[in-house]
């Protein structure tokens, strides 16, 4: 099973970070709104939780620092996606937004979760409709909220702006 006590002087995933941070290429302006002040990275699958769950599952023992300086760099190349491309630059304002609807540890299979909410997010900043809505439901809302009708202009529809009484043979 794996521990980690000992001789750690650093909580493991500090040394992870301190490899790996070289290589983060983190934007110049929030993903969602832009903003160029207090930007921080945001990793959809959180590094600590994604350190504990591949320390058991490999059964590793890491009791020191050497220790998990002696691995980091496995962990690094197992989790390159997560680490690497499954980021986003965001403003404190709306990582902590963030964080305030997956909790401060997001659990690791909430990262689809969280990349459609940054998504939503930046649609609406950007008042866009979703980009989860397909189109096609958008028009038939827009149908059905009209109560049935469509302007007169719009083809399909009759005499009176009935764009369903087309569709029925008299």
């Amino acid at each position: 099973m794996a521990a980690n006590t000992g001789t750690l002087k650093r909580i493991p995933i500090k040394h992870i970070r301190d490899r790996a941070k070289a290589a983060y290429e983190k934007d110049t302006k929030c993903f969602i709104c832009d903003a160029t002040e207090e930007l921080e990275l945001h990793h959809t699958h959180g590094l600590t939780n994604l350190y504990d769950k591949w320390i058991k599952d490999t059964g590793y023992i890491v009791n020191s620092d050497e220790d998990i300086l002696a691995i980091r760099d496995e962990f690094i190349s197992t989790f390159h996606k997560e680490m690497y491309e499954d980021v986003y630059t965001l403003c404190l304002k709306h990582h902590r937004a963030l964080h305030s609807v997956y909790g401060k540890s997001p659990l690791l299979n909430s990262a689809p979760k969280q990349s459609t909410w940054i998504l939503k997010q930046k649609d609406k900043h950007n008042g866009i409709q979703s980009a989860s809505t397909p189109p096609e439901f958008v028009g038939r809302f827009q149908k059905i909220s009209s109560f049935g009708r469509e302007a007169k202009s719009s083809p399909g529809t009759d005499s009176s702006g009935n764009w369903f009484s087309s569709f029925y043979k008299k």
